[in-house]
This record gives structure tokens, sequence and C-alpha cells, in this order.
């Protein structure tokens, strides 16, 4: 259902329109869908490197929709767009979980490439454990799935200066 009625492309036009009314530059087009039969709710954001671009996070996705962002470089500094956003929802039993899906696209692209990675954990989990990610996603890879509590997340990240961010987050049977 993810591609149904053209969600995925609008999804993306979405995405590249925000791209383009912020400029060029070291971007991060995210697309996140939730397949979790409920909505998620965004709990918080962590930046090691940029910031959101021109449009909030959403702060809500029902299931079976896409939300879209863009993630930024700061202007004048060669840093790149590094960061996380969490959303949360329900396991089957009805508990809280918490989906953190991060993404390094870093500035020094001839040094490193792209990376992508995902947790998923009891609520309120991440904020006070931001200083853990950085190891974790630098030693991830431009695809990274996690299964944890019946509750099942996919990330995956292009390789160039402007890539595109696909998470998705469902349950495990689902």
């Amino acid at each position: 259902m993810k591609d149904a009625e053209n969600k995925a492309v609008n999804a993306r036009q979405f995405a590249e329109n925000l791209k383009k009314s912020w400029g060029t530059g070291v971007s991060t087009l995210c697309l996140v869908y939730n397949a979790t039969g409920d909505t998620v709710t965004f709990v918080t954001s962590h930046d090691w490197f940029g910031h959101i671009g021109p449009s909030p996070y959403p702060q809500e996705i029902a299931n079976g929709q896409w939300g879209a962002f863009l993630h930024v470089k700061t202007s004048g500094v060669p840093s790149g767009s590094v960061a996380a956003v969490v959303y949360r929802g329900k396991n089957e039993n009805g508990n809280d979980c918490d989906w953190m899906l991060s993404w390094s696209n870093p500035w020094r692209r001839t040094r490193f490439d792209n990376k992508a990675y995902s947790e998923i954990r009891e609520a309120d989990y991440f904020p006070s454990r931001w200083d853990d990610y950085p190891n974790l996603l630098e030693n991830s890879g431009l695809r990274h799935n996690c299964i944890w509590n019946n509750c099942s997340s996919t990330v995956a990240i292009g390789s160039d200066t402007s890539p595109i961010f696909d998470a998705i987050m469902t349950l495990k049977d689902a």
C-alpha cells in the first residue's frame, strides 16, 4: 500500500520541492513510511551536524501514509547532514515503542560515504543516549534493519550529496 494512489511519488515530490526551495549544498531528502497499524507521533530529533530544513518534522504520520522532510547542512560550515528523528507508536500488545531513524550524509564525500541506522526501544529511551549513536551510525552501511519487541524498521540512504533517506516502520508480522 505504500505506493498506492501515488503516495510515495507525492512524498518524494514534496521533499524534492523542499530541496529546490532551499538551494544547493549537502542535504538529505527524508521519506518515512508508517505501516505500524496506527498513527505514529514525533517525539524528538537530534542533530549532530546540520538542521531541519524549510519545513518541520511531520508531527504525526497516519498508518499507511508517508511523512517527508528535508534535513540540511548548516550554511557556511563544512559539516554535512547527520541527524536522527524519533517517532512513537505501539507494538502489537499496545505498548509504546520509539523508532529512532538516523542518517549520516557527511560533507567530506571523498573520505566517507553515507550511512543509515535505526533502533527501536521503549518510550523515552533515546534522548539520554545520543552520545552512543555516532559510532553505531558510522559503522553501519547504506541500509540497516532492526527488529525489537515485534517492531521492525528498515532504513536506506543513497550515495550522493543530496540523497533520499527512506525509512519504513512496521510491526514484525505485519
